[in-house]
């Protein structure tokens, strides 16, 4: 069976952790990561990509609601299968349940390396905010759209050198006003979409000639 991968590019480097592990290597196409900030951008983008998948069997979307950006997708002549979640923060930490979890001592704003390099992200936009404002009116603007949140959660998927990412969210966390926290997390949902099999609890499985309608991620 032919097969696809359409990934994000946010979590580039745990996707290529997954294939090295499980060593399945199927063809890839990245989203850029920005487009998250505006779902109608990311749904048109993924519906685009899906279009062009008619030569494969099955498509895997690394992709989770993602604010909705999924709802109403159109399959073409192949299966498409989608994790049971809300996005890729819950993918890595392997649900919701466990995302909530993470979150029982405060709120949590959570990072990862590719959120580092991604061209749109909370730190890019304090940066704007600062170039365009100035510091104290920059800072006021974050202090309001961060007030839910008590950390900057950094994941730690076991894949890199958690040390050499600290700094930097040690620097980011105290320009926001929170306190740095490291989260496990690991690429086994990834593998598991990968692999399958793709059982129900964790998967929405569409057949060919489907839409993506909501569903329950808990």
């Amino acid at each position: 069976m032919k097969e696809i991968v359409i990934a994000c590019e946010t979590i580039r480097d745990e996707i290529q952790a997954a294939i090295n592990i499980t060593g399945h290597e199927q063809d890839i196409r990245w989203i850029k990561s920005g487009l998250h900030n505006i779902p109608e951008k990311l749904r048109s983008c993924l519906q685009q990509q899906l279009d062009q998948c008619n030569e494969y069997d099955r498509v895997l979307l690394t992709f989770g609601l993602c604010g909705n950006s999924i709802i109403g997708l159109n399959t073409g002549d192949f299966q498409l299968v989608i994790p049971k979640v809300d996005d890729c923060i819950s993918l890595l930490l392997g649900s919701v349940s466990e995302r909530v979890k993470a979150g029982k001592d405060g709120g949590v704003y959570f990072i990862t390396p590719g959120w580092l390099r991604g061209e749109r992200n909370i730190w890019a936009e304090y940066n704007y905010a600062v170039e365009k404002y100035g510091e104290k009116k920059g800072d006021m603007i974050m202090k309001l759209l961060l007030e839910n949140y008590k950390y900057l959660g950094m994941l730690d998927t076991k894949i890199y050198n958690i040390n050499e990412y600290t700094y930097t969210v040690d620097k980011i966390a105290e320009k926001l006003g929170l306190r740095r926290k490291i989260i496990p997390a690991s690429v086994d949902y990834l593998c598991q979409l990968l692999t399958g099999p793709w059982q129900n609890d964790k998967f929405v499985v569409l057949e060919p000639h489907s839409q993506v309608a909501g569903f329950s991620v808990y």
